[in-house]
């Protein structure tokens, strides 16, 4: 299956997911983590999307699916045992000109959803055309064993820094060698290593003609305690 990859941006946009069981959840939680406003319909709930209901991080439509409840959507998710159902989501979809994938029928699917490893602001996704999942599976087990936790740091201090120095001398022609020097690996190391000062001398090192020690403290502690 040929494919074309992006990352869809759906901060605060509608999607819709079909079925309420375990694999469901997974998708939903994937969703809510991209920021979308998620609805499920279903007969009933896993505990776990229960629990998000109850919170009213998800709206419940409790039931069959039916067409109209496509109305407003951006994405469509479908994540039912019933092979009927699944026909009938895909069909009304696609009828609508809807981005939807049907968990495991690639055939029913306008796009396919990756394995993912997520670090902070990085995600590395894996896709095999729907070829062998568990061979996406795999690559991305190793994947997260040679990208640890400790990227979502090292990417939110990069972000801190670029955007300060973009926000004193965007277009500057200097800026690509200023990012480049903190991707050598001192940086990365000191965050591995929860050694703030040290991190603190490598921008220092690599960006005190530009931005002051003042600026550049600040930068990391507001990178440093935020969750990923």
């Amino acid at each position: 299956m040929k494919t074309y990859p992006l990352f869809a941006l759906l901060v605060d946009r509608p999607c819709l997911v079909v079925g309420g069981g375990a694999v469901g959840e997974r998708k939903v939680r994937d969703l809510l983590a991209a920021g979308a406003r998620v609805t499920v319909v279903s007969r009933a709930l896993a505990p776990g999307l229960a629990d998000l209901a109850d919170k009213g991080r998800i709206q419940f439509i409790q039931g069959d699916f039916e067409p109209k409840h496509l109305d407003g959507m951006t994405l469509v998710i479908g994540a039912t045992d019933n092979q009927k159902v699944n026909r009938e989501i895909s069909a009304a979809a696609q009828a609508r000109g809807l981005f939807v994938n049907i968990v495991d029928q690639p055939d029913l699917c306008t796009f396919i959803v990756p394995a993912q490893v997520r670090r902070g602001p990085l995600t590395i996704a894996v896709s095999t055309g729907g070829t062998s999942p568990a061979l996406a599976r795999q690559i991305r087990e190793k994947l997260e064993k040679q990208f640890g936790p400790d990227y979502g740091r090292y990417l939110r201090v990069l972000q801190a820094v670029r955007n300060r120095i973009l926000a004193c001398r965007r277009g500057h022609p200097e800026n690509p060698r200023l990012f480049q020097s903190l991707i050598t690996g001192a940086l990365q190391e000191a965050i591995v290593r929860d050694d703030r000062p040290r991190a603190l001398a490598v921008l220092e090192a690599a960006l005190g003609e530009v931005l002051a020690s003042e600026e550049l403290a600040a930068a990391l502690e507001e990178a440093w305690e935020e969750e990923s």
